[in-house]
């Protein structure tokens, strides 16, 4: 029996519904198998029992080890916002778009993303934000002082990680972990399958994150003290003065920049979540939800009901 929200979902092993479980409550992304699980299974359900298995979770285990501070050269994650939650949530999301992006695009396309591609963008999103740990000798500073290089970052350190891969040979296409950089802009001749990655990738940062039941109260926390430890934030005459003008600019960053990014810059790619789903859509009823919710509070003018208390997670179960 499957559960209705994921077709790959099987209903007898979903989750207890809680603040860490994926917008369709069927994976807990505080458990780090369970996404492996997940995008094991989509991955499996679309190319084959060969696609890679190893490499995916080689690269999750590496990715847990790096954020909790066990991995060579790198120092535990310390923000609060850009946690391994969003990390595993950003890998999710982007299998579910590569399979619903393969439901559309038909067999035999041009454009078709084949499996060591979709293997290829599950690993740049589970680490798209990995410039944001600290190395060993930067103890001396806080990773969300990292912000502004951080994407560049991560690029250096994918193309090392994938060239010591069986995806060795695309190690170079780490460079599109910067199409998750709001300022940065796919150059007009980027071929097609780089294109089509790029565009998965950037709106799977996107949803995830505001998909995220807490996104609201993130923001006002967790976001806002990382924006104010890199000068955008928490004093007068800033973009962000406090807490409040963050959440009150919120829907209007939506609407006016991410919403263009996905259905211009990434060629409305976000209709594939849609594909993965075969109906209503999780993630689509999530984000109505969280600005809806926003837009009542902002009516009211009372943000203190945002009362949920949001908790980063660096650590996961295995």
């Amino acid at each position: 029996m499957y559960n209705r929200l994921d077709p790959l979902a099987c209903a007898s092993h979903t989750p207890a519904r809680n603040a860490h479980t994926d917008p369709s409550q069927t994976v807990d992304l505080q458990d780090a198998d369970a996404v492996l699980a997940a995008v094991d299974a989509i991955m499996r359900d679309r190319f084959g029992n060969g696609y890679g298995s190893g490499v995916l979770q080689q690269g999750i285990s590496d990715l847990t080890r790096a954020f909790s501070g066990n991995y060579p050269g790198l120092l535990r994650c310390d923000t609060h916002y850009h946690d391994l939650r969003h990390a595993l949530d950003s890998g999710l999301a982007m299998a579910r778009l590569i399979r619903g992006r393969s439901i559309v695009v038909a067999p035999g396309a041009s454009e078709r993303i084949d499996g060591d591609h979709a293997l290829l963008g599950i690993l740049l999103a589970l680490y798209h934000d990995i410039g944001l740990l600290r190395r060993t000798d930067e103890a001396h500073l806080q990773g969300a002082q990292l912000t502004p290089i951080h994407e560049a970052r991560g690029v250096a350190f994918m193309r090392d990680y994938l060239g010591r891969t069986p995806l060795a040979h695309l190690a170079e296409k780490a460079e599109l972990i910067m199409v998750t950089r709001l300022v940065w802009h796919l150059p007009p001749d980027t071929p097609g399958m780089d294109r089509a990655i790029a565009s998965l990738l950037g709106t799977a940062d996107i949803m995830s994150q505001l998909a995220d039941r807490a996104y609201l109260e993130k923001c006002r926390d967790f976001l806002f003290a990382e924006f104010s430890t890199f000068g955008l934030a928490g004093a007068p005459g800033l973009l962000y003065p406090d807490p409040e003008t963050l959440l009150q600019k919120t829907p209007g960053f939506y609407n006016d920049m991410l919403r263009y990014r996905m259905q211009v810059e990434y060629d409305a790619a976000d209709r594939f979540m849609n594909a993965h789903f075969g109906g209503e859509c999780p993630y689509d009823a999530s984000i109505r939800r969280n600005f809806g919710y926003l837009d009542e509070l902002l009516r009211k003018g009372d943000l203190s009901l945002l009362r949920r208390v949001p908790q980063r997670i660096i650590d996961t179960r295995h």
